[in-house]
């Protein structure tokens, strides 16, 4: 059994006791809302970083685990639309480690948490015996009735990304590369392509804009590759999608990667992960005239790449050649033998 189908099992048993007050939405979302005083909801999130699974200290130091492990959490907010409010962080860490780390990555945690206005008001320290575990919990907040769901998409509603998905999975795929001693003819990249890896930026100015350009009629943030979490919008909202290669945003960089490693030059954007892009839809024609006021305010393009369909389920891409294609739908799954690697 899959991580999503594990997660879909656990939401199966919540609900069987029912629901409570506070509590608008629950599992199943980037957030779960809680209702506030006044006309807002409190949105939270966890996420837990562990070493080996989402990084490796090979190439992270202690600070970049801070930073991303932060970001990771604050890019949940951000998919729902929600300003950022406090953060807690457990740290589970080894005895050893504690003394010489513990200031760098708690540094990374506060530095980034701090940037984009949520302060780091408490949590927990361990010692560990075994990998570092960084669990970061994040509070923000949105206006009742304005969260932006993963449930609430149409058919016919345009698909949009931001940025370019795809270049923090193939720099993490070089990495794995090099630490296997599979060395020849691996593109090299430079500290822009590694810092979307190791210190992705959660896309909080541009959901704000988002909101008051649309709003959005669904989103999420790609954490697990494109087609994977693009999947999580369909089978919530319960319809189909129609995407165009064309329009794929594909780096040069991403693309000499997957021709080295013998995969579809677009194999990083639709399955890479890592990348913490927003991944949107919005009723037709709604976003072409804002789309260059997010990115002359923000830096960040936006990309229209597809739309949604009545059909349930399916996920489909037309080939720059005219042949349509049924998608493979797995991304990053902690609990399955087949992913796409981390």
């Amino acid at each position: 059994m899959g991580e999503f189908e594990t997660i879909a099992r656990i939401r199966q048993m919540a609900e069987k006791i029912g629901t409570f007050k506070p509590v608008s939405l629950g599992i199943g979302d980037d957030c779960c809302l809680l209702e506030a005083a006044g006309d807002e909801e409190f949105a939270l999130s966890t996420d837990a970083f562990v070493e080996g699974v989402h990084f490796r200290l090979d190439y992270f130091d202690y600070y970049q685990v801070g930073v991303k492990a932060a970001a990771a959490s604050l890019s949940d907010l951000a998919a729902m639309g929600a300003e950022p409010a406090g953060a807690l962080a457990a740290v589970s860490i080894r005895r050893e480690d504690a003394e010489t780390a513990i200031e760098d990555l708690a540094g990374g945690l506060i530095e980034t948490c701090g940037r984009y206005d949520c302060p780091l008001v408490g949590g927990d320290l361990t010692a560990s015996p075994g990998p570092l575990v960084v669990t970061v919990t994040v509070a923000g907040r949105v206006k009742k009735g304005q969260a932006i769901l993963r449930s609430t998409a149409q058919p016919g509603d345009e698909i949009w990304v931001s940025g370019t998905p795809g270049d923090a999975g193939a720099v993490l795929a070089v990495l794995e590369q090099r630490r296997k001693s599979k060395t020849a003819s691996l593109p090299e990249f430079d500290s822009t392509l590694l810092g979307r890896l190791l210190s992705p930026i959660p896309r909080l100015a541009e959901a704000r804009l988002l909101r008051q350009a649309g709003p959005p009629t669904a989103m999420i943030d790609i954490s697990d590759g494109l087609a994977a979490d693009l999947n999580h919008i369909l089978e919530d909202s319960g319809l189909g999608a129609l995407l165009f290669a064309r329009k794929f945003p594909l780096g040069e960089f991403q693309q000499s990667v997957a021709a080295v490693l013998g995969l579809p030059k677009d194999h990083f954007f639709l399955h890479g992960g890592e990348d913490y892009e927003l991944l949107l839809t919005i009723p037709p024609g709604v976003l072409s005239k804002d789309a260059g006021d997010v990115r002359e305010i923000t830096g960040t393009a936006l990309h229209r790449i597809g739309r949604l369909t009545g059909k349930k389920g399916e996920l489909i891409v037309q080939r720059e050649d005219g042949r349509f294609e049924a998608l493979r739908k797995t991304g990053f799954d902690h609990f399955s033998s087949i992913h796409s690697g981390r």
